[in-house]
């Protein structure tokens, strides 16, 4: 959810009190750099979101931001995570431990009072805080997503032939994903924000 024009700069984004959810994806950007124009703005919505008692879904970028507003910190990371993975969690049931796919270069921590759920060596990978989730993989990944990642990428983050093979390898025949347990994912944090039926 990065509203932005190359254009004409960042745009308006709603009021808080405007959603009942707020999802907040990913983004190449980093939550620590001042000189993207959007970061700012989108920040003081999650924030907004959280005092207004929205619940809000953070994926990769936006679960860095939405760590950083509950009071975690955001920092490069020991090495990037690029690939398919396993996740220790702490709970299968609210937090599948994967495979997921990893894209990023932050790590972020867990802010406090929320409940740390998944983690690798690199980076905590997943938690709540009463109504909102924050996760560092990409549970919303298709094929066709991955595949302009790596166009964009394929010489910034020195991907192989083999490392683009390994990409590919999480999806089926339909370049669908890990979609049962991001719908799983997905339906936990609607519970857990009161949002289904």
């Amino acid at each position: 959810m990065s509203a932005h024009r190359a254009d004409h700069g960042p745009l308006a984004l709603p009021g808080a009190a405007s959603f009942d959810l707020l999802a907040v994806m990913g983004s190449i950007e980093s939550v620590s750099d001042v000189d993207v124009p959007w970061i700012e703005p989108e920040r003081r919505l999650v924030a907004r979101a959280v005092e207004a008692g929205v619940p809000v879904l953070g994926v990769c970028f936006g679960g860095q931001l939405l760590a950083e507003v509950l009071g975690g910190t955001v920092v490069r990371a020991s090495r990037p995570e690029i690939g398919w993975r396993l996740l220790d969690t702490a709970d299968a049931s609210r937090m599948p431990a994967g495979p997921w796919l990893d894209w990023h270069e932050d790590a972020f921590t867990c802010p406090p009072g929320a409940e740390p759920l998944a983690t690798t060596e690199v980076s905590l990978h997943a938690f709540v805080q009463g109504p909102h989730t924050g996760v560092q993989f990409h549970p919303e990944v298709t094929l066709a997503v991955v595949d302009g990642w790596i166009g964009d990428a394929r010489e910034q983050a020195g991907l192989t032939d083999v490392d683009v093979d390994a990409l590919h390898s999480g999806f089926d025949a339909r370049g669908r994903g890990p979609d049962g347990l991001s719908r799983a994912l997905f339906e936990g944090w609607l519970d857990r924000a009161g949002a289904r039926g």
